[in-house]
């Protein structure tokens, strides 16, 4: 027997091991966060039966019509995905580009959360290009978007916050919060995409690099090269504002499903305190979006909601929001799971394998 076989083998179970208790871990963590979460909302809600009235009277035309706007934003998405891959593959199939973006969210609902890996690595073996350039593609994406929310959300509370003061002692520390934060993450992101572009034009620090170090992080730079082209970074700036702006239009028919008005301004404050709950790492982001939107709706525009009780009418608010904006795209993105032959558990030792 070859010798090298038999020092190999005995590391193969340990290595199996090994990948299973990192998976426990991460669905031990995403399950204890989900619980966590789960708990602050179940502890804020009076009446549970009232939210789910609430929940289900929402009316049609305005949940179609958001429902409208949640498809417009994946199609955005999945034309910003082509645009940044073009300095790497001119014509990325639309095709391609837009199912895999069902199958980034779909994928994300399991821990830990591979969509983005997964569906980039799928695409780079479509489309016969540089795996590590398609996942950069998409970690520029998550770039933009943080810049895309925290321009927007600038430019509200420049000129919209004091229309809707906080009515609630909870409201003043939330948004002490978020003008604490919110600037700071802003400076940090803009370093951020200053060295990068630095990284980008200068060669000298390639040069000094291990020629096998180099062969694997040049594909990846290679996924940023858009931020030096102007055309390119021009429309991917255009379709991140554009992709945000449809999401605020989503929020805003979602809200007119369940309450006879709301403004349309309010929506962007909504938009932005939302996505931070998404980004906690439950699966699909479930509990999180609904706390902060929760938050938002008590404390800052408790005046479009009943004064009998507020609380359980923004849980229904938020849950129906959350299931109409989430099943239907994640209904769509297992059917092109299913077209494509995958199951979340091969894509997660996909990702896994690719990302070693």
């Amino acid at each position: 027997m070859d010798p090298e076989r038999q020092e190999q083998r005995p590391t193969e179970p340990a290595a199996g091991r090994a990948v299973c208790m990192k998976r426990v871990s991460q669905l031990g963590v995403s399950l204890a966060l989900t619980v966590l979460v789960g708990y602050l909302i179940y502890r804020g809600v009076p009446d549970w039966g009232l939210a789910w009235r609430v929940m289900i009277q929402g009316r049609p035309h305005f949940l179609l019509a958001g429902l409208g706007f949640v498809f417009l934003h994946m199609v955005l998405r999945a034309v910003r995905w082509g645009v940044l891959l073009s300095p790497v593959k001119q014509g990325v199939s639309l095709k391609n580009l837009f199912s895999l973006t069902l199958i980034k969210y779909t994928v994300n609902v399991i821990p830990p959360r591979a969509g983005e890996v997964a569906a980039s690595l799928l695409l780079a073996s479509k489309e016969r290009v540089s795996a590590a350039s398609v996942i950069a593609a998409s970690l520029l994406e998550r770039i933009l978007d943080m810049m895309a929310v925290s321009v927007i959300f600038g430019f509200y509370m420049a000129f919209f916050s004091h229309w809707y003061a906080p009515n609630s002692d909870r409201g003043r520390e939330v948004m002490l919060a978020i003008r604490s934060y919110s600037l700071k993450g802003f400076v940090v992101l803009c370093l951020g995409l200053a060295v990068l572009g630095w990284l980008l034009q200068s060669n000298r620090w390639q040069e000094r690099l291990p020629h096998r170090l180099r062969a694997i992080l040049m594909p990846f730079l290679d996924g940023f090269r858009g931020l030096q082209q102007g055309g390119v970074l021009f429309q991917s700036v255009l379709l991140s504002a554009a992709i945000w702006l449809v999401i605020t239009l989503q929020l805003w028919c979602f809200m007119h499903a369940y309450l006879d008005s709301f403004p349309l301004v309010g929506s962007l404050f909504l938009m932005a305190i939302t996505m931070v709950g998404v980004t906690i790492p439950t699966p699909g982001g479930v509990g999180g979006f609904q706390f902060f939107m929760d938050l938002a709706l008590v404390n800052f525009f408790a005046r479009y909601l009943s004064d009998l009780d507020p609380q359980s009418q923004a849980a229904g608010i938020s849950n129906g929001s959350y299931l109409v904006s989430m099943i239907p795209v994640i209904l769509a993105g297992l059917y092109f799971l299913n077209r494509e032959g995958l199951s979340f558990g091969r894509i997660s030792r996909l990702a896994e394998q690719r990302t070693k």
